[in-house]
């Protein structure tokens, strides 16, 4: 059995640690799923387009475009995607190196137990993720990601996640941010 869709995702992320850093984030992708009922799997590809810009210079700072490969299993209590991406950066953005282009490889880890919460055991959802980036152009691994978010469904078709995510960037500095989003999904 095979879903298309559809999704629109714009987040706000409030810097913890340091004032200018800010991020408008908007996340265009679709996705074909495949379910495999005997094997209790889903396999998920998804092309995509990412944009962050800096909220407090009004400059962007970084766009991907890439496509994820990901499988759920055990009911999607566990989720692993990995994805290539190619990614365009403005270093005067950041008081790190960065460099203008390159490519990537991403892992994402996703743990979605199954609570439930009271009156809104269908409404709301917990997800625990890590995000793990190597880049190839430097050979190196370059960022960790590590959070939660809490995962409203306020319409057919709109989610609201609220978050924390700790950003180590390996070799430079860490980051924390509280993350707001808004999800829209066809």
């Amino acid at each position: 059995m095979k879903e298309l869709g559809f999704e629109n995702r714009h987040s706000l992320r409030f810097c913890v640690r340091r004032d200018e850093d800010d991020i408008y984030l908007t996340r265009a992708q679709g996705f074909i799923d495949y379910n495999f009922p005997q094997l209790n799997r889903t396999l998920r590809f998804a092309p995509f387009f990412e944009y962050q810009s800096n909220l407090d210079t009004n400059t962007w700072w970084r766009r991907e475009l890439g496509a994820e490969i990901g499988t759920s299993f055990f009911n999607g209590f566990f989720y692993y995607g990995a994805c290539f991406q190619h990614v365009w950066q403005k270093e005067e953005n950041y008081p790190v190196e960065l460099l203008d282009e390159t490519t990537e490889w991403e892992s994402r880890f996703v743990i979605t137990p199954p609570l439930k919460w009271w009156r809104f055991k269908d409404k709301l959802k917990l997800s625990l993720f890590n995000e793990y980036t190597f880049d190839f152009t430097r050979g190196q691994p370059t960022v960790n990601q590590v959070g939660v978010e809490l995962n409203w469904q306020v319409l057919p078709g709109l989610k609201v996640p609220l978050g924390w995510r700790h950003i180590d960037r390996i070799h430079d500095f860490d980051n924390d941010m509280l993350e707001f989003s808004l999800v829209f999904s066809f």
